[in-house]
């Protein structure tokens, strides 16, 4: 199982545009990578015009044909130069699921969504949510003493709050020793909910005293799905 980030930096006020792009080219013919995508997202926080994808492959193999396939379709040639020109940068990142079953609901343990299957039932969830993407990168060799920490505090329900997570990521190809976390919430009032709480809690508490020593930056970006069913499948469960 692979996971693809895909960041795309668009022009000033170019967001609009964008999603044009993807409805004025449907989606028949990128069925390759609809079949993986778990979502699109447009920055609520963070920086302006900016676009984030996520992907889940079975593989690097499954990756490059899905993807590198499309571009030998000469019906998508004048999507790709659209979208190009409304771009100023293009980035993308590999991720493992991180080694915690009760840190990713849909791709934990035996759980294994697929996104070309119906969508699963995450409480709480809907076309406007607002997802938090948390990014955590580590000192080098710091990762397993990373999870044993949190596996010890996660009894610690109201801390971890895992009824608004969708999945934790760790880096394969790209920023190395970067966790990446994704959460939805229905509003900004639920999130500050659970700042509170973790503010309350001594084992949150505890938790990042823990990981102070081996953190050098956090970063958190706040997200809403894409506008459609198609650009955002995890979130239409209709």
């Amino acid at each position: 199982m692979l996971f693809e980030q895909r960041c795309y930096t668009l022009k000033p006020g170019a967001t609009a545009a964008f999603w044009q792009a993807q409805v004025d080219r449907g989606f028949d013919l990128v069925q390759p990578i609809q079949q993986r995508l778990v979502g699109y997202f447009s920055n609520v926080s963070g920086p302006v015009d900016q676009i984030t994808h996520l992907y889940r492959y079975d593989s690097f193999d499954d990756w490059q044909g899905r993807l590198h396939g499309l571009y030998g379709v000469p019906a998508l040639e004048p999507y790709f130069r659209t979208v190009r020109a409304l771009t100023t940068a293009q980035q993308n990142q590999f991720f493992a699921v991180a080694p915690i079953p009760e840190l990713n609901p849909l791709w934990g343990a035996n759980r294994d969504w697929v996104p070309d299957h119906p969508p699963p039932l995450l409480p709480g969830i809907a076309p406007d949510s607002l997802v938090e993407e948390h990014s955590t990168v580590l000192l080098p060799g710091t990762i397993p003493s990373y999870w044993e920490a949190w596996r010890e505090m996660l009894g610690e329900a109201v801390a971890v709050n895992p009824a608004s997570l969708i999945v934790s990521l760790v880096t394969l190809v790209g920023r190395q020793h970067q966790v990446v976390s994704y959460r939805h919430f229905p509003d900004m009032k639920a999130r500050d909910k659970l700042l509170a709480r973790r503010k309350s809690s001594v084992a949150w508490a505890r938790l990042q005293t823990t990981l102070a020593p081996m953190v050098v930056s956090n970063e958190t970006k706040l997200l809403r799905p894409g506008p459609t069913p198609q650009l955002s499948p995890l979130f239409h469960l209709g």
